[in-house]
Formats: C-alpha cells, sequence, structure tokens
C-alpha cells in the first residue's frame, strides 16, 4: 500500500512541470490590445490586412503586440466585409483559408502574469508536499528497521 502511494506521489510530482507550463485554454490571436478566440468559422471573402501576428507563444507568459498562441510570426489578419473589425476579424489560416475570431476581452499582461505565478505558486506547494510525504515515510521506514534490530539485539550490562 505504501508502495503504491509513493508511486503515485512521485509519478504526481514528475508529471508537474508539464502542468506548470500548461497551454492556454483556447487558439487566439491579439488584435489592437484585444483578444480574438478563433472559432471554426471561416469566411470566403476579405477585405484589407489589417496587421499580422508578431509574436507567437504557447505557454502561459507575458508577450505583447499582435500575440497568438495558434499562428506563427507573420500571419496575416484581414477585415471582414460588412463587420466591424472590433466584433470580429478573418485570421489567414493556409492560402485561401480564413478563420474567423470574435473579439471577447481586453489583453493585458498582468492577467496572464497572475495565472503564471498561480500556477508556479501551486506548483511550488505541491513539489513541497510531495517531498515532505517521502521525507516523512522514508524516516518512518528507517526509525522502524532501527527499533526492530533494537529488540533482536539482548541488552549488555
Amino acid at each position: 500500500m505504501k508502495k503504491l502511494v509513493v508511486s503515485i506521489l512521485i509519478v504526481g510530482w514528475l508529471l508537474l512541470p508539464i502542468q506548470a507550463f500548461a497551454n492556454f485554454a483556447s487558439f487566439f490571436v491579439v488584435y489592437e490590445d484585444h483578444v480574438y478566440e478563433l472559432s471554426s468559422e471561416t469566411v470566403d471573402e476579405v477585405g484589407k490586412r489589417i496587421g499580422e501576428v508578431t509574436e507567437y507563444g504557447d505557454r502561459v507568459e507575458f508577450y505583447s503586440g499582435n500575440f497568438s498562441n495558434a499562428y506563427e510570426v507573420g500571419t496575416p489578419y484581414y477585415e471582414i466585409p460588412g463587420v466591424d473589425p472590433a466584433e470580429k476579424i478573418a485570421v489567414e489560416e493556409s492560402p485561401g483559408v480564413y478563420i474567423v475570431g470574435e473579439r471577447t476581452v481586453e489583453f493585458t499582461g498582468e492577467a496572464v502574469r497572475e495565472s503564471s505565478l498561480t500556477t508556479e505558486s501551486i506548483g511550488s506547494v505541491f513539489s513541497f508536499v510531495v517531498l515532505g510525504l517521502i521525507g516523512f515515510f522514508l524516516f518512518r521506514r528507517i526509525s522502524f528497521r532501527k527499533g526492530k534490530k533494537e529488540e533482536e539485539e539482548p541488552e549488555e550490562e
């Protein structure tokens, strides 16, 4: 039973770095300091080019400019004819294929930084608890063995 618990704790501790660098919850681009969440909706016709991805990142960190967690630097943004860019834009996924991005929230580095710190804090606490439990179990096991040896050895007078 103890081996199972220790094994589970060790596996959880080893997988922690993967969770600490978790990807964002959805794919998006940032245009003019606002997040445009990408959908499966496409458009056939686009208007003028209004920008492009200037920074790519798939980890929860601080980025600036026209940032995306889905598209490489240089991916263009376009207006959608008859639609205000403050509501929706088109992102060129591949030549002739344009994905719709719908504006959701303002993009602030503080929100991303806070999220990152929270993840790191949880990771630190989790690591501390796991290491503490491992240390506790090892200490108990060593103490138990030492106690058994003392009981087996006759006392000398």
